[in-house]
Formats: C-alpha cells, sequence, structure tokens
C-alpha cells in the first residue's frame, strides 16, 4: 500500500471522473449550534443519546449527544429548481417521489422562493446536505445539486444519483462509512482523486475513510444493495476490493426510511409515580416517550426492567427539548436508572434500544424518595 503523501493529483487520478462518487455536504462549524436546535425543535427524538463504553469492568457507560437531522414524519417538503433543463427537472422530480411510496413524507415540486430543499445543475459533483441542515443554507442557494446529469444521462445513472441524494435529503448518512465495513482503501489513490474536488486530506479523512463510531450502536449489518452505497472503484482500494453502482432502494432501504418516518407516531403516553408501564420497542430505530408532572420540588426515581437493553433520558420541565439527565446501565443488568431532584413541571421520557436495529420489550418505573 502506497504513503498518504498529497501532492499533485496523478494522471491515473485525473482519469477517474468516471468513478462519481458523492460528495458531502457539511455545514460549517459556526452554523451547526443552530441547525442542531431547529432539528431538535422539528422533532425531539432528534436528541439522540449514544452510550459508549470504555474497556471493561463495573464502570457505568458514559452518555454522547448526538443530534440527528431528520424531519417531523408527515412533513412537506417544498422543493424548488434554481436552473436547469425541463427535460432534466422532470426527470428528478419523477424519481425523487419514489421515497414517499416508504416514508411518512411529501415533497411538492412548486418553486417556492421558501422552499426547503433547492437544486442546481451547475455547480460541480453530485451532494446534498443532510435533512434539516438545509435550512441553515441561504434561500437563494442550493442544497442539492446533481453536476452530471444531462437529457443524454441513462435512466439508471438517474436513478441512483437522485434517490442517493434525496435520501440524503431525509437524514441518510453514507453507507460506506458504516462500521459495519472495513474498506482496504488505497488511501494515496483517494486523497489525490478527491484533490480534483478540491477536497483537503482533513476533508477526504472526514468525508469518505474515517468511518462513523461504532461505539454505543450495534450496525450488524452492511447493505452492500442500500442506494446510500455509492460504487467504490477498485482503483481506489487495495487489491479487487469494490462495490458496483446501486439504482433503487433495496429492502433495508425501504424498512429503515419506515421506521423513521411512519404513518402514525407512538403517542406520549402518561407514567404515573408507582405504577409501571409495558413498553415495546418494536422495530429498529424506535423511540417511545413518556410525560409525568411534578406539582412539588421532591427526589424521584426512573428505571427500567427486562432483558431488553434500554437507554433512558429525561427532558424538561415543560419540553422535550431540554436534556436534564440520561443513563444507560446504572440498573441491574442492561437496564437504565436515572435519579433527580425535580422542581414543579412537566417532564418527559424518552427510552430507545442500545443498539441501533435492537429491539425489544421492558417496563419503565417512576418513583419518589
Amino acid at each position: 500500500m502506497a504513503g498518504e503523501q498529497v501532492g499533485r493529483p496523478s494522471d491515473e487520478a485525473r482519469s477517474m471522473g468516471s468513478i462519481r462518487m458523492c460528495i458531502d455536504r457539511r455545514l460549517s462549524v459556526d452554523r451547526i449550534p443552530a441547525a442542531e436546535r431547529a432539528a431538535v425543535e422539528e422533532r425531539p427524538d432528534n436528541l439522540r443519546l449514544v452510550p459508549f463504553r470504555r474497556g471493561m469492568g463495573p464502570s457505568r457507560a458514559r452518555m454522547a449527544i448526538i443530534v440527528a437531522t431528520e424531519w417531523k414524519p408527515g412533513s412537506t417538503l417544498h422543493v424548488r429548481f434554481l436552473d436547469g433543463e425541463p427535460i432534466v427537472k422532470q426527470k428528478v422530480e419523477a424519481i425523487a417521489l419514489g421515497w414517499e411510496d416508504h416514508a411518512n413524507i411529501r415533497f411538492v415540486f412548486d418553486d417556492r422562493a421558501d422552499a426547503q430543499i433547492r437544486i442546481s445543475f451547475r455547480e460541480k459533483g453530485s451532494w446534498s446536505y443532510l435533512g434539516k441542515d438545509a435550512l441553515q443554507i441561504p434561500v437563494d442557494k442550493p442544497t442539492m445539486n446533481f453536476g452530471w446529469l444531462t437529457p443524454a444521462s441513462e435512466d439508471d445513472e438517474y436513478s441512483r444519483v437522485v434517490l442517493h441524494e434525496f435520501g440524503h435529503s431525509l437524514g441518510c448518512i453514507h453507507e460506506h462509512q458504516s462500521p459495519g465495513v472495513t474498506i482496504p482503501w488505497d488511501k494515496s489513490a483517494v486523497y489525490a482523486y478527491y484533490a480534483l474536488q478540491g477536497w483537503s486530506k482533513e476533508e477526504t479523512d472526514q468525508n469518505v475513510l474515517i468511518p462513523y463510531s461504532p461505539e454505543g450502536m450495534q450496525f450488524s449489518m452492511f447493505d452492500p444493495q442500500s442506494i446510500m452505497l455509492y460504487a467504490v472503484d477498485d482503483r481506489l482500494t487495495v487489491g479487487a476490493w469494490s462495490v458496483g453502482w446501486n439504482r433503487e432502494l433495496s429492502e433495508t432501504d425501504k424498512s429503515f426510511i419506515r421506521s423513521r418516518y411512519p404513518e402514525e407516531a407512538k403517542p406520549v403516553e402518561a407514567l404515573t409515580v408507582g405504577q409501571p408501564v409495558a413498553g415495546e420497542i418494536g422495530a429498529a430505530g424506535e423511540v417511545d416517550w413518556y410525560r409525568f408532572t411534578v406539582d412539588q420540588a421532591e427526589r424521584y426515581r426512573l428505571g427500567t426492567s427486562g432483558s431488553t437493553d434500554t437507554v433512558v433520558s429525561l427532558h424538561g420541565p415543560d419540553t422535550q427539548t431540554a436534556l436534564i439527565a440520561a443513563d444507560d446501565d446504572s440498573g441491574p443488568g442492561l437496564n437504565a436508572r436515572i435519579e433527580r431532584e425535580l422542581g414543579p413541571g412537566e417532564y418527559f421520557v424518552q427510552v430507545r434500544h442500545y443498539g441501533l436495529t435492537g429491539v425489544g420489550t421492558y417496563q419503565l418505573s417512576l418513583e419518589r424518595g
């Protein structure tokens, strides 16, 4: 394997235009706080508590906070074309609507000035901002780009690129950065190729070479058929490792997006002191919410029981978006436990599975003292 020096792109890298991998667009650091606030206000379960453990032993898991970018299920997303030829725009619209068959979301192509998704064909590469991050982009700038689609492009090319980028617009990330797969990247070839896109070594590391962290998540399956996996050319890897083009939504894509944008959201259920409730994480990524009211300041204990590995967080008062505490394994076995002094107000409890794909039943209880 060659070294990691980044210099002038080689002739071989210049010849690799046909690879056409998606180029991530991420918000600048100064826009991230506003984007996270907007995402949690839109959908409280965008605030995700991820437990992670360091080594073995009796020490409890620590928690990391991740703010996702998904829209509220049932949202109508307006789409505006900033430029482009009529036949190209018609094809993009027809293919993008395929996501509606599996997600409780609606795309309306009406060219509204305040459209959440704005498409151009003039910039370099193919890319999209993730989910609600698009709201942080000035309304006269694109949030999605199709740099190589033309009237002469094959229908298969339209399908794979448009479905992929609209997956990003719903908050889906790249499958090639899943912790469930180890790609034998030829780093010098990757750096040279992305240098042609104007990327630094650090940007290439972040968007291509470094996988998402597996800590606290169970990425047990890598989906080589996912529309969110662009082809990996063997000229960018060591040996003959490669992945071909995916042009349709895989069965995993369909079930995942259905779980994230369900037809009916689970209600926020009442939780009463001394009356445990039975709950179930019935689908991968599902989240349960509960509420209870405190009349006077007192100490309260929240906890789960059962064999399901739960993660519990406490929010409030009087809002689902303000985090008070979170826990993974402080209760018996794989159960969560939280104790806090709480003042008057309404409080909310979020319960999710420790694993990204985990399901199971549990009991949640609330006690005083």
